[in-house]
């Protein structure tokens, strides 16, 4: 139990005077003054912006906050190791963590219905940035607040790698930033270099060129690879699949999967907005025109020649798969590489994955005559502060999100239970550069070539759709995906399927 100071005051209230109260807590009043809430308290010491820097990270000793938090590395790590925090500053954070589903709806539910049960909140870039944007507080307050600690590396874009504060800080507007890049779950390939060493001899006699994985490796070099290998499975050799697709029941992460092909191929993308600011209005989509019709062909062929479980495969479950041996290939997170790496758990540990970036389109393939990328997404998770609670208790907040955010923060946890930061000064840590090589203490690092080098950099990445009706586009998508993949309707109809969902969603 953490010491709280006898000055701070936590009483019950009851619900009706909490609703009056706006479901967050009461104003408080000067130094040492009470604040109520649900699970709430704060105190406040007022400092100047001549204060030390001890001053103003301790001037709300004795406060409690809560961070509603996805089940991610940091969060974890962090939960097991707040004494630091607490030392620093005073506060006592209690951290709550739940799937992200869970997390959406508790979140959600909390910001707008106007309370502030949760000070702190996990912002996952389109699930819960997109539709609750306008409920989380303006961080660029805090910023320029001098009376607030800042991190000595900044807060700006220029702090965190290339596109992470767009992908969960900024929706709709650059006026307001909502929150800073917590983690980060980045697409890249991970594969069996064993394998394709071993069958590259075969493969290269069928197909004319070697089986290996480089930047340049394109959509259709992944389709003959994952039927190379079914070929070998119908002739009786042992051997995996080739390749698995992201088609289970968890929607997002089902559309990230079809995104990555759609990206690569021109850069095509579902609306015409500005991908890293998202549009309230995206306009009509472009689901059904010649470019995503030929796509969802070539995404059908793949499903064909992958693993037969596609449509039970969730990110978790598409891992797992690839840890067991099942399949050759895999675009998967870069936050799992510390997993594939445990060789207590993993077939696939002792240097037999190699990563790499994520494939890149193939020429033949565009129609829009665009340019062909290793099209690139991901899950930036952010915090953010609940716009709902007290100024006090969003200042407050601001601290664990400065600390939480920090390089010292982010590298614990790193070496700790491998966790993906978003803070580039982490990468001048002691020991980072060296771990990006095998043998390497920090697994995750060894996809940090392929992610932050190059997977993360324009003009592969790729954020939207910023929607606010994200999550109900990501479920229009798995479910016409779904019916394709399993031969129930063909790519036209799909794609047209879409179409008319998403702009009468829109109200096209």
């Amino acid at each position: 139990m953490f010491y709280v100071p006898k000055n701070a005051i936590y009483k019950r209230i009851p619900r009706r005077k909490f609703l009056e109260l706006g479901g967050g807590v009461a104003t408080a009043l000067g130094a040492g003054s009470i604040a109520v809430g649900l699970s709430s308290v704060v105190t406040r010491n007022p400092v100047q912006a001549a204060s030390s820097d001890d001053a103003k990270w301790k001037q709300y000793s004795g406060t409690k906050l809560v961070f509603m938090s996805e089940n991610t590395p940091p969060s974890f790590a962090i939960r097991e190791n707040l004494k630091p925090f607490y030392d620093l500053t005073g506060i006592e954070v209690e951290i709550l963590t739940d799937d992200l589903p869970v997390v959406q709806q508790k979140v959600g539910i909390d910001l707008r219905s106007g309370k502030a049960d949760f000070h702190l909140n996990y912002v996952q870039d389109k699930p819960i940035g997109a539709p609750f944007a306008d409920y989380f507080a303006n961080l660029n307050d805090f910023i320029n607040d001098d009376t607030l600690p800042q991190d000595p590396d900044g807060m700006g874009a220029d702090a965190w790698f290339e596109n992470f504060l767009d992908a969960c800080g900024t929706m709709y507007t650059r006026d307001r930033l909502i929150a800073f890049p917590y983690d980060s779950a980045v697409a890249c390939t991970f594969y069996r270099q064993d394998l394709f060493e071993q069958h590259s001899p075969d493969f290269e006699k069928e197909y004319g060129y070697r089986m290996e994985f480089t930047n340049d490796t394109t959509w259709k070099n992944v389709y003959e690879f994952a039927e190379f290998f079914k070929k070998l499975r119908a002739a009786g050799q042992d051997v995996p699949y080739g390749y698995a697709q992201h088609q289970g029941s968890f929607a997002w992460t089902a559309q990230l999967d079809i995104q990555r092909l759609m990206f690569a191929h021109g850069q095509w993308t579902e609306f015409d907005v500005d991908d890293k600011l998202g549009s309230k209005e995206p306009g009509p989509t472009r689901w059904g025109d010649e470019a995503s019709i030929f796509l969802m062909e070539k995404w059908k062929e793949l499903a064909d020649v992958a693993h037969p479980d596609n449509l039970a495969n969730d990110t978790l479950q598409l891992n797992t798969v690839y840890q067991a041996g099942q399949i050759a290939m895999q675009v998967q997170y870069h936050e799992f590489a510390a997993s594939i790496e445990d060789e207590k758990t993993s077939r696939a540990a002792g240097g037999k994955t190699a990563y790499a970036a994520c494939p890149k389109g193939e020429a033949s393939w565009i129609k829009n005559g665009g340019q062909a990328v290793n099209g690139t997404n991901c899950g930036i998770g952010g915090i953010g502060i609940n716009n709902n609670a007290s100024d006090d208790l969003k200042r407050a907040a601001y601290l664990f999100s400065v600390w939480s955010t920090s390089k010292e923060t982010q590298y614990n946890v790193l070496k700790g239970v491998g966790g993906t930061p978003t803070r580039k000064a982490v990468m001048d840590m002691p020991g980072v550069k060296e771990a990006r090589q095998r043998p390497t203490d920090m697994p995750n690092a060894l996809t940090f070539d392929a992610v932050y080098d190059y997977g993360i950099k324009d003009p592969h990445f790729v954020l939207g759709p910023k929607i606010p009706e994200a999550n109900e586009y990501y479920q229009i998508i798995l479910t016409e995906v779904q019916k394709c993949i399993s031969g129930q309707q063909d790519p036209a109809a799909t794609c047209e399927a879409i179409r008319d969902q998403v702009d009468d969603m829109n109200d096209i």
